[in-house]
């Protein structure tokens, strides 16, 4: 039976079901996850885009990563949650905003990109790995 997942934006009004085991769970700490969050990192569960089903209106921003590759975040045009964004370096797949499931409880992501620009006061916890930048996608992926 395929495990079917819930969330949405602030409001509600831009909303999304995704089917499926994740391909890969991460924390990240570039600054632009930092800043797309207003946090001290982001936190992105990556599907296939076949997976994903959308309900709602959402606007469109594309960005330069600490990559330097784009990436394009899907935003509410009510409330102005970030709730997923596409990767230029993973062109099959979504990430879908931690925080932003129904359900979170679920998530345990096993490793943290950009380590070297996490905020001096976080502690990393055990048994994660741990990458200075952006580690390669198969590291962060668990099937390519």
């Amino acid at each position: 039976m395929t495990t079917v997942k819930t969330g949405s934006c602030a409001c509600g009004e831009f909303n999304y079901e995704v089917s499926g085991d994740p391909m890969g769970l991460a924390i990240c700490h570039c600054t632009a996850c930092k800043k797309r969050t207003g946090s001290a990192f982001g936190m992105g569960c990556f599907f296939p885009k076949e997976n994903l089903k959308l309900q709602g209106e959402y606007k469109e921003y594309t960005r330069i990563a600490d990559s330097e590759r784009s990436v394009t975040h899907r935003f509410c045009t009510k409330c102005g949650t970030t709730i997923m964004w596409t990767a230029q370096a993973m062109p099959n797949g979504i990430a879908v905003a931690g925080g932003s499931f129904d359900d979170p409880n679920w998530i345990t992501p096993p490793l943290h990109a950009w380590g070297s620009k996490a905020l001096p006061w976080f502690q990393f916890p055990e048994g994660v790995n741990v990458f200075a930048e952006n580690p390669n996608k198969k590291v962060v992926l668990k099937q390519e």
